[in-house]
């Protein structure tokens, strides 16, 4: 007896819990699948030959010598850290009084720099960002400021919060230490080209999610044996303990309605409130194409 009242039990709980069988396998399978192909993504070499080597132009002549070259190295290595192209730019150029012609003109500059120069990770015109800085200022006032022009993973990474994140880490050395400055840039940027969206691991991700639907499952198996075990005690009344040899017999069969009451309700239909907006993100100008017609997203702002 035993024996058939576990064997019940475990079929009842398989039965109970097969959609939450096959979800934790499904999940798990995924979660093997996105690490694999996530080691496979960080050992891929270059795919891109075509891009220059240099990814420092400092035209505004802001940076020594040997800040520059430290710069170099550390954006090489971040580079190969975050699979993508990083490059800084400097001008002590007019780029237009008013905030409209200012942004236009450094956007297109900083694209079209990109895409001249072929770069990108993976291929040309690729994973990666170009960082612009201007110091121009004269009687007039200042036109100083950056625009960060991405593309890629990059361009689908880095919306407006991004780039307030880059920016701001940039700007907090920018007017006394630019090498600083730039070295934050490139840290914040290849971190995000890492980790994705808002720095945020995708493995963590992928661990948290995992997490979610294994432990409860482990609960459960702990909980089945558990209550497996204590069917062990003899039962002393069955479901047929009280049932005669002739089976039950029921003689009457009727419904009983006490008492019926009927209230309406009007359903608010959710189309006829207002209706929401949305905004197209990616960057202060979101997703552009460049005068080569090449895709980038990105944004800046004064200083």
């Amino acid at each position: 007896m035993d024996k058939e009242l576990k064997r019940e039990a475990l079929r009842q709980y398989l039965k109970y819990f097969k959609v939450w069988f096959i979800i934790t396998g499904i999940v798990v399978v995924l979660t093997i699948g996105a690490v694999i192909v996530r080691v496979v993504a960080d050992n891929r070499p270059r795919g891109n030959n075509m891009a220059p080597t240099e990814r420092v132009f400092d035209y505004a002549d802001v940076l020594t010598d040997s800040e520059e070259q430290k710069l170099r190295q550390e954006i090489a290595a971040c580079e190969k850290k975050a699979k993508i192209d990083i490059v800084i730019v400097t001008l002590n150029e007019p780029m237009g009084e008013s905030d409209r012609v200012w942004e236009n003109n450094m956007m297109n500059y900083a694209d079209d720099f990109y895409d001249n120069g072929k770069y990108g990770w993976n291929r040309a015109y690729g994973d990666g960002a170009l960082l612009l800085d201007n110091w121009y200022e004269d009687s007039n006032g200042s036109q100083k400021g950056s625009w960060l022009s991405t593309s890629g993973k990059m361009e689908d990474t880095i919306g407006v919060r991004e780039e307030d994140v880059v920016l701001d880490a940039m700007y907090a050395y920018i007017d006394t230490q630019p090498y600083q400055a730039y070295r934050a840039a490139v840290y914040k940027l290849a971190d995000y080209g890492e980790h994705g969206y808002n720095g945020v691991d995708e493995g963590e991700v992928l661990a948290s999610l995992c997490c979610a639907w294994v432990v409860p499952f482990i609960v459960a198996v702990i909980y089945a044996v558990m209550h497996m075990s204590q069917s062990k005690a003899k039962d002393t009344t069955t479901a047929k303990t009280y049932i005669g040899r002739e089976g039950v017999n029921l003689r009457f069969k009727s419904d009983d309605f006490i008492r019926k009451n009927v209230t309406s309700h009007r359903i608010e239909s959710s189309s006829s409130g207002g209706g929401g907006s949305s905004h197209h993100g990616g960057g202060s100008h979101g997703s552009h194409r460049s005068s080569g017609g090449h895709s980038h997203g990105g944004g800046g702002r004064r200083r």
